[in-house]
């Protein structure tokens, strides 16, 4: 890890700016972050079907708490099956069910909680020169026909 490796910018910058060296700090924590690996996006299921969703959330140096999805733009979320992590720095695997009220252009998103408290972010979090740290939450395309 020499150089300007895993360094982002002390305070916050506009993205595209010039960040002089001694202005970027080490990353010392990762921060939570959670994926969906099923189903892939632009999946199609049938009206009144469930749909099974799995994925992986990671902590870093923590524990994923709690692990939730939403399939109306966050405006509610459903609590996930999270379990343990295999060892402390593992990532845990989760799974769903989800239900759509009718048919229509759903988006599955996913959100982490990490054992303190933080949640992963809506947005792309600060923007950074090399794109460290990017822990917006994940989400698919769905479709109910």
């Amino acid at each position: 890890m020499g150089g300007q490796s895993y360094r982002v910018p002390c305070r916050p910058v506009a993205p595209g700016a010039k960040v002089a060296d001694e202005d970027m700090c080490i990353i010392e924590s990762m921060p939570v972050k959670s994926l969906i690996t099923y189903p892939k996006t632009g999946a199609m299921i049938r009206e009144g079907q469930q749909l099974g969703l799995r994925g992986h959330a990671w902590a870093g140096d923590l524990k994923v708490q709690e692990m939730h999805f939403s399939i109306d733009f966050g405006m509610s979320w459903h609590r996930c099956r999270l379990e343990e992590p295999a060892n402390r720095f593992a990532w845990q695997h989760w799974q769903a069910e989800a239900s759509f009220p009718q048919k229509g252009y759903y988006e599955v998103w996913a959100r982490a909680t990490g054992a303190d408290g933080k949640m992963q972010p809506m947005l792309l979090p600060g923007w950074n020169p090399k794109g460290y740290l990017n822990n917006a939450c994940h989400r698919i395309a769905v479709k109910v026909v």
